[in-house]
């Protein structure tokens, strides 16, 4: 998944630069492991990145402030003005190229105390940056003469809260720090229960509940969903979620039923076949989709742009994150020998190549998640047609699971979006004890393998999780394709890729709309696409 700043960068700068893993993982600071070799080699990782990153200094982004304000008070000086807003916007890269270097350098090496303060300082600075930038940027719009020059860096409504008479630069990076504080301070504690060894499964969920009731204090449903700029409301996904639930549980069933009637099924767990370099073998076949998928498989390769994690001692989860001053991006993937890392590394494949056509200044992000998140689950689906080459005698067992898998991506996606808005309408009058019901009730089943506490996006980033959801089923609108016209599937593939998910102006629907894939949320669609995903499970032998 690609990391983004999303719901506040309080958040964002607490949980990743600009967004929270793909896969679910963890950090403890309990008992420390002891060294291996393998311990020793990521150690070493992690130093080499710490060596490419020097934390942003804030002292000169805020001289760099005064400098723009100072521009500000004399007429005709609009060339000025333009360059000052050029240098604070190569801060914000710079603060956020460190950010996510500290971030991969400290994934690396979850012990490792002193990669640990870097981060958190980074993280801070970060949004410091991104404040100053705020104020500055709001002074400016104020001002009769350069109004217009600076309309394209403002958020209307947050122009009170930094044009106020009381507020001043320093004051407004004091407020950021303390915000910043605070939330990482509900995140520390969060981590701590989820991951506290002798706690009952139940004691953690209701210590999360009281959490999550905490959290979502600050929010309201009119605005839930404004941070992922979204054109879809909630009451929409409540209202889809009994449609998802009345196809695609029934739909689940049967296609794990049919992969464990696969001779090939339990091989695929105990003997998987797994890739020692995967991403060239990505290259192997990219270039057998299109020249620009190859050209991305050979940067990862050339410049050397993932990081492969492994063992007891770094973050279990994968993303891919920006890098706006190499006008680049680098993937984290934690691989654990089983055949879920290669497809790990073909989901953040999709996002390191629809990273390049993406040239939204990182000041101005507004990321759309539900279209990144198309970019990289339908390059999975993409990478289907080479099964039986990549997996042999396992390919069929691998395809019926890959089905299954965006079967329950949207599911869970969905449940846990309706969980979401509806403790968020009921908050006034819950309990902790209702929260963890509430959850129960509404993911059934699921609450059995995927207890509260186990989802740590509800907590980092509320409102977010039922992206993968929403996404996934506009993926699996080129499943059909996949199989029967793979060239009308690479092209509604590359037409996605090259939307710009980061920008203010990305709407999921007018996306869809542009590419070619049909509008998702409307019960015609489930129920067509429930009948082709059957219908591709019964294609195979």
């Amino acid at each position: 998944m690609k990391k983004y700043r999303a719901l506040s960068l309080i958040t964002a700068a607490v949980m990743g630069a600009v967004l929270t893993s793909c896969e679910y993982g963890y950090a403890s600071d309990r008992k420390k492991k002891e060294t291996s070799s393998a311990v020793s080699e990521q150690k070493e990782k992690a130093e080499k990145v710490s060596d490419k990153y020097e934390n942003i200094d804030i002292e000169e982004v805020n001289d760099h402030v005064r400098t723009l304000l100072d521009h500000l008070k004399e007429s005709g000086n609009e060339k000025k003005l333009e360059k000052d807003i050029e240098v604070l916007m190569q801060d914000m890269d710079a603060a956020e190229e460190a950010y996510a270097y500290s971030e991969i350098a400290y994934d690396s090496d979850w012990y490792n105390e002193r990669l640990e303060e870097e981060y958190d300082a980074c993280g801070e600075n970060y949004y410091v940056v991104y404040e100053a930038l705020s104020f500055a940027f709001s002074r400016g719009y104020a001002t009769e003469e350069y109004k217009e020059l600076f309309a394209p860096y403002i958020v209307e409504e947050n122009l009170e809260y930094y044009n106020d008479k009381a507020m001043s630069l320093k004051r407004a990076e004091g407020y950021a720090r303390v915000d910043y504080q605070v939330s990482d301070e509900y995140l520390d504690e969060y981590y701590d229960i989820s991951y506290d060894e002798d706690m009952s499964e139940k004691d953690k969920n209701l210590k999360c509940a009281e959490i999550y009731l905490d959290i979502i204090s600050s929010y309201d449903t009119e605005t839930f969903y404004d941070s992922y700029n979204r054109d879809y409301t909630p009451e929409d996904v409540l209202k889809l979620s009994d449609t998802i639930k009345e196809y695609f549980i029934p739909l689940s069933d049967e296609l794990l039923d049919r992969f464990y009637d696969n001779k090939h099924s339990d091989d695929v767990f105990d003997s998987p076949v797994t890739f020692k370099e995967p991403f060239s073998t990505i290259q192997q076949y990219a270039e057998k989709l299109s020249p620009d998928i190859k050209k991305s498989a050979d940067k990862i390769i050339d410049d050397g742009l993932f990081t492969i994690a492994k063992g007891d001692e770094c973050y279990t989860g994968s993303y891919t994150i920006d890098l706006p001053v190499e006008n680049s991006a680098l993937v984290f993937i934690y691989n654990d020998d089983s055949f879920y890392d290669m497809q790990t590394a073909i989901h953040e494949f999709g996002h390191f190549h629809s990273s390049f056509y993406d040239e939204t200044p990182s000041f101005l992000e507004e990321p759309n998640l539900d279209v990144a998140e198309i970019q990289s689950q339908a390059m999975e689906l993409l990478f289907m047609q080479f099964y039986d080459e990549m997996y042999g005698s396992q390919s069929d067992a691998m395809k019926l699971y890959k089905a299954y898998d965006f079967v329950d991506t949207v599911i869970q996606g969905f449940l846990i979006g309706e969980f979401e808005y509806t403790v968020l309408r009921e908050r006034d009058n819950l309990s902790a004890d209702d929260v963890v019901k509430c959850y129960e009730d509404i993911m059934g089943e699921y609450a059995d393998s995927y207890p509260l506490y186990y989802i740590d996006h509800i907590f980092s980033q509320p409102g977010y999780y039922v992206s993968y959801g929403t996404s996934a089923l506009a993926a699996l609108d080129i499943l059909d394709d996949c199989v029967n016209d793979t060239g009308k599937a690479l092209e509604k593939y590359e037409k996605m890729s090259k939307q710009p998910s980061n920008s203010p102006d990305c709407r999921f629907r007018a996306a869809l709309s542009e590419c070619g894939f049909e509008d998702v949320m409307n019960e015609e669609y489930i129920a067509k696409l429930s009948d082709e995903i059957l219908a591709f499970a019964d294609s195979i032998k």
